[in-house]
């Protein structure tokens, strides 16, 4: 009877502590892609030129690989999409023109990057994207580009 005291006792002296390392294992796991994906710069800008480069490149599965982990195989089909519509070349000529003209905001911390840009469309527009058709009236835009750094260190495109 005392050694199966010891041994309950024992059990629940170390349950807490393996409970917390199961979580600590849990939460390694999720951010495991985080801390092991390796494309983006020490940069917002460098990623954003690396980016570039492989779309100039047609190399869309590169380029979708310079955003966050959770929207690459988004970026990649449409990135895909504009390649095989042969739209890729517009695209990187917009996007350069975007950050000839960007400027830095003040990101709430230092691991988000923020740039805007005004884009001014002389006319109204219509684009299609991901099936649905955008309607855009004449006038002035105000564009947001926004980059993370990984816990490694590295770049990524969040939004634009």
């Amino acid at each position: 009877m005392p050694v199966l005291i010891l041994v309950v006792l024992a059990i629940v002296w170390f349950l807490p502590g393996y409970k917390s390392w199961q979580l600590k294992r849990a939460y390694d796991k999720v951010e495991e892609p985080y801390y092991a994906d390796t494309y983006g710069g020490k940069t917002p800008e460098e990623t954003y030129d690396m980016f570039i480069d492989a779309l100039k490149k047609g190399d869309v599965e590169l380029a979708s690989k310079y955003f966050v982990v959770e929207d690459q195989e988004k970026w990649n089909k449409t990135l895909s999409e504009y390649k095989k519509v042969g739209s890729l070349g517009g695209f990187v000529s917009e996007l350069e023109e975007a950050k000839e003209i960007w400027k830095r905001v003040e990101s709430v911390d230092e691991n988000t990057g923020m740039f805007e840009y005004e884009v001014v469309l002389q006319k109204d527009s219509t684009l299609e994207y991901e099936s649905q058709k955008l309607e855009f009236p004449a006038g002035k835009y105000t564009n947001t580009t926004e980059f993370l750094r990984y816990p490694s260190g590295i770049w990524k495109i969040y939004a634009f």
